[in-house]
């Protein structure tokens, strides 16, 4: 009698993990996962594990959501010895409809998008220029009347207008306005070239009778120091042999006799003010203020002499 031997077939996988088992960790909540980190498409719902990382099914979505067993590596990478995630049988809370997380899906796709699209900005180096002149500064180059007979002749040779060779649909001959604005300039200068040249020449004239006169008048001045200057040096040299405590100050002495009472200075002497270094005088006291009169030492002084003191010594009426 012959014997058979028959393969041990696989016992069918249950498709849900029914357990009881919940884990005590403190339930996830969905909103507080990104819209790209869990999927709450009906019959698809599944989250990223927030511990080993692993895209993980939820199971009692109708009753009480959790995690599925699943191990810290996928299935397609797992080692010999594997190990259970803490977040087994975690509970999750799914505050969150499945339209509203669509939408932020959507958003955040379109966000990513428009980031991806950008790019950075290459910082280049900008090029020194040099500064443009002030108006101040720039120089207008006067015309010439043949620099612009040459423009005019080297635009004749490039112009095909200006040849006869350039006509529109009708045939005609097209005019050329940039040869016709040529030619109108050199014309009027060539006009005006007589009346130019005559204001160049007197000009010249006029510098030329500057400068002799200038040349002159700076001999004449040469000449005047040259005869002062002994005198200037020899002053000089009096000066530097007088003590430095014993120099005379500059300008004027200030009077040194005894002082009369303020209100006898300012009172007119046979109605008169008389100035106390001139003798020049004055009928009246507004008359006096007016002409500039000051009292210096409590002494009128007319406004000649008053200048030649300084001014901390003058007092005005």
């Amino acid at each position: 009698m012959a014997t058979t031997t028959v393969e041990p077939k696989a016992r069918k996988r249950r498709r849900k993990t029914r357990t009881k088992n919940i884990s005590p960790l403190p339930p996830l909540v969905a909103s507080h996962f990104k819209a790209d980190q869990i999927n709450l498409t009906p019959g698809k719902e599944n989250v990223l594990c927030p511990s080993c990382e692993t895209w993980t099914p939820i199971t009692g979505v109708l009753g009480t959501p959790v995690l599925v067993p699943h191990h810290t590596t996928p299935y397609h990478d797992r080692t010999a010895t594997p190990r259970r995630c803490s977040n087994t049988n975690r509970r999750i809370a799914l505050d969150i409809a499945a339209d509203a997380w669509r939408e932020q899906l959507v958003e955040r796709a379109e966000v990513s998008a428009s980031v991806a699209s950008r790019r950075s900005t290459k910082v280049l180096p900008k090029p020194k220029s040099t500064p443009a002149p002030a108006a101040s500064q720039i120089r207008p180059v006067p015309l010439n009347a043949e620099q612009v007979r040459r423009t005019f002749r080297q635009h004749q040779e490039r112009c095909l207008a200006c040849k006869g060779e350039a006509t529109d649909r009708n045939g005609q001959t097209l005019p050329c306005p940039d040869g016709e604005r040529l030619a109108i300039t050199f014309l009027r200068l060539f006009r005006q070239e007589p009346k130019r040249q005559a204001v160049r020449e007197f000009f010249a004239r006029e510098r030329r009778r500057f400068d002799r006169e200038y040349t002159k008048a700076a001999s004449t001045r040469e000449a005047g120091w040259a005869a002062v200057l002994p005198a200037v040096q020899s002053a000089d040299q009096l000066r530097r042999t007088v003590p430095q405590a014993m120099r005379p100050a500059e300008g004027p002495e200030v009077p040194r006799v005894r002082l009369a009472p303020r209100q006898a200075a300012e009172q007119p002497v046979g109605g008169q003010l008389r100035c106390e270094r001139c003798g020049a005088t004055e009928t009246s006291l507004a008359g006096a203020v007016a002409t500039g009169w000051c009292r210096i030492t409590r002494r009128p002084h007319c406004g000649r002499c008053a200048a030649r003191f300084p001014a901390w010594t003058r007092t005005s009426f």
